[in-house]
């Protein structure tokens, strides 16, 4: 059999047409890779924000069987009453110092090391019959999580890490004294 020759290479076009016409049509049928398996929505962002709210400084002590926080920010500074055991622990924290045993907090913040949960911030965002509301902030990976918690528990935890921690100016301004 005698192969036939083409004079005319017209054909060679054609076909490299129809090759990157497959190949285009192959590559749109691909599922699309995901962009973030946790997108940062508009909630997540207003969580993060600290519009409104003011950076307040800790300190903490017992005084016979009442526990006292005390938040500076500004020229306010706010005096919350709370157990004796949660300011010991604020208290504890602050000096960077664990007891002969960790104390819930401590184990707290062990969990989150391993894990690779990183605490962001706390918010304290509201009063409700005379209790304190807070929120603390974390993060693992692409996710992020707005927890309800008791603010004393939450302040306990981010002076562990130092990070910061915000109260609602109004709360501040309503609740605390002028001290400038």
């Amino acid at each position: 059999m005698r192969m036939r020759r083409f004079r005319n290479a017209s054909f060679l076009p054609l076909i490299l047409l129809g090759l990157i016409s497959f190949l285009i049509l192959f590559y749109l049928t691909l599922p699309s890779p995901k962009k973030s398996e946790y997108p940062i929505s508009p909630s997540i962002l207003k969580e993060l924000s600290t519009e409104g709210y003011t950076k307040v400084s800790v300190d903490a002590q017992v005084v016979g069987n009442n526990g006292i926080v005390r938040l500076k920010g500004g020229c306010y500074q706010l005096i919350a009453y709370t157990e004796p055991t949660q300011a010991y622990s604020i208290m504890k924290g602050l000096e960077g110092k664990i007891d002969f045993r960790p104390n819930t907090h401590d184990l707290i913040k062990s969990i989150f090391d391993e894990l690779g949960i990183k605490v962001l911030l706390v918010k304290i965002v509201d009063l409700r019959n005379n209790t304190f509301i807070g929120e603390m902030i974390i993060q693992q990976g692409n996710k992020i999580i707005n927890l309800d918690s008791r603010p004393s528990d939450a302040t306990a935890i981010a002076v562990r890490y130092g990070i910061p921690i915000y109260i609602k100016t109004k709360l501040l301004k309503e609740n605390g004294e002028y001290i400038c």
